[in-house]
This record gives structure tokens, C-alpha cells and sequence, in this order.
């Protein structure tokens, strides 16, 4: 009868597995150069822009500056571009630049070949078990984060 323990490291080995399984289908995203970091802000960026940097702030819990310091250097590099909000002036908005739209495209496409290419084969029901499985996983990962 298998453990715990032993569910969790099937768990991990076969995400490992699939990291190096779709090394070639990210080598798209790998060229832009983005620490982690900068590449989760940025895909958080692709997913909710305009956005603000209090948005940032609570989504990843981490301090003003440390996003203050990933967005200047993701505007420096043109991923992101800053603009006041026209609604309230002393609010920025954080949009994507160009790298960053260049970026969205390679998400988009990578998503399309993943739908296209692997996801065909698994049911709706398959897919919808994974997707709320992890979800629940980040809802216990993000709480126990938040409380301590």
C-alpha cells in the first residue's frame, strides 16, 4: 500500500518529468531571460494587465519595493510600460510593452500546441479534475503562506 510520502514523490518525479518533457516547447519562452521572478510577475502581468503594483503586492505577498525594483527593471527591459490612471492620477497602471506583448504571444502559442498537441488526447473531465486538484493545492499552499 503506497504512502504519503510516496504519493508526493510519484507527485513530484511526474511533475519533473514534464518539465523536461516540454523543454523544447519552452525554449520559446526561455529566450526573453527572465529570472523566475520577473517570469511569474510577467505572467501574472499577461493575465490581468493594466493592472496596478498593489496588485503585485498582494498577489505574490511580497513588499512594495521588491515590486517597485521588478517592475522598473521589466519596464527597462520594455516587458511592461507605466501610465497614469486617467481615472485617478495618483494611481499608475502597469501595462504590457512590447517584449511583454511579444511574450503574451508566446504563451498564447504555446497554449494552443498544448491544447492542440497533448490536451486532445485527456477528456474534459480529466482535464477538469487535474485543474481543480491544483487549485485546491494552491489554495492550501497560498493560506498556510499567508499565515505563517
Amino acid at each position: 500500500m503506497k504512502t504519503l510520502d510516496t504519493y508526493v514523490k510519484e507527485l513530484h518525479d511526474t511533475f519533473d518529468e514534464m518539465s523536461r518533457l516540454l523543454t523544447d516547447d519552452l525554449a520559446t519562452l526561455s529566450q526573453f531571460n527572465l529570472t523566475p521572478q520577473q517570469e511569474s510577475y510577467l505572467m501574472f502581468c499577461v493575465a490581468h494587465a493594466p493592472l496596478t503594483a498593489k496588485e503585485l503586492v498582494d498577489e505574490f505577498q511580497v513588499s512594495k519595493s521588491a515590486v517597485s525594483q521588478a517592475i522598473a527593471r521589466l519596464e527597462q527591459d520594455r516587458f511592461l510600460e507605466r501610465e497614469k490612471n486617467p481615472d485617478n492620477k495618483r494611481e499608475t497602471l502597469i501595462y504590457l510593452g512590447p517584449k511583454g506583448r511579444m511574450f503574451a504571444r508566446r504563451i498564447k502559442d504555446f497554449n494552443e500546441k498544448m491544447r492542440n498537441d497533448y490536451y486532445v488526447h485527456l477528456s474534459l473531465e480529466e482535464i477538469e479534475m487535474i485543474t481543480e486538484s491544483i487549485k485546491k493545492l494552491n489554495r492550501v499552499i497560498r493560506d498556510k503562506q499567508t499565515k505563517g
